[in-house]
């Protein structure tokens, strides 16, 4: 009872309000006039209405909102994972075009031999000595042997150093122990191409005194040294030095194989 007595007035509010309210649909249903004190309370009411009206409006807003909210969420992490897909097939694309690229240049590829070349991949390097040797998956299974020379279409890499059934062991012509005989292309000069280690320089000493090299000229293995088979393509000189007086030549030749990154060989018996 006490609580009724604290709130009696709130109470009384409501009721006077919902009972108008009843009032007010009751008497007006079906007649087109209103006595005056029946259009007062409906006057007197009508912003209690509009307040519940815009009220309703809100919360229909507001629910809308969180509706679409939800919704976009859900497209967003749709389309998320669509683009993630989307970024790997396109990496699986430049892989397979590059894949592509080489298997056309081996296409390319002829040698003039009594044994057709082995094709082979790289398949390790090291990291401390990454332009000294590489690791190929063709072995004493597919007749590779030590000293077989191996090659790109674009020039010489190196030679098999060592073979198990199923790997074999490539020196590549940048190693510092490499040295095998070659030719200047423009003057058939006979000349030793050395490695130094680096992946983009091999050195140039020649054999004969009398000598003519000059940037640019073309160099190309020979087969007195009896290493690599005649005429595969080595590299470009690029710089020559004459010593101090004139005395000694040196120079240093570029090769042609981008031993950095290549991935697929042939050897050559």
């Amino acid at each position: 009872m006490r609580w009724i007595q604290d709130r009696w007035p709130m109470l009384v509010t409501i009721l006077v309000a919902f009972t108008l309210i009843g009032l007010i649909y009751i008497t007006a249903d079906g007649r087109r006039d209103m006595s005056p004190w029946e259009g007062k309370i409906r006057d007197g009411v009508a912003p209690i209405y509009g307040v519940f009206s815009n009220l309703t409006t809100l919360a229909n807003h507001w629910v809308g909102v969180v509706r679409n909210h939800s919704k976009l969420q859900r497209d967003n992490a749709a389309l998320v994972q669509e683009i993630e897909w989307m970024k790997r097939r396109l990496e699986t694309v430049e892989q397979l075009e590059q894949e592509n690229a080489s298997l056309r240049a081996a296409l390319g590829f002829a040698f003039e031999g009594n044994h057709p070349p082995v094709a082979a991949e790289i398949i390790a390097r090291s990291p401390s000595n990454w332009f000294d040797k590489v690791l190929i998956n063709r072995g004493g299974a597919a007749g590779l042997a030590p000293g077989d020379a191996v090659v790109i279409p674009a020039g010489v890499v190196g030679r098999v150093y060592g073979v198990t059934p199923s790997t074999a062991e490539v020196m590549l012509i940048t190693d510092d122990r490499s040295a095998f005989g070659a030719v200047v292309v423009r003057t058939g000069d006979p000349v030793i191409i050395e490695g130094n280690g680096r992946w983009s320089e091999l050195r140039l000493k020649p054999l004969v005194k009398e000598v003519d090299i000059r940037a640019g000229d073309q160099i190309v293995t020979s087969v007195m040294s009896g290493v690599y088979p005649d005429g595969l393509p080595v590299g470009t000189v690029t710089t020559v030095d004459t010593g101090q007086y004139g005395l000694s030549l040196s120079a240093v030749v570029t090769p042609h194989a981008d031993l950095a990154r290549i991935s697929q060989v042939f050897v050559i018996k």
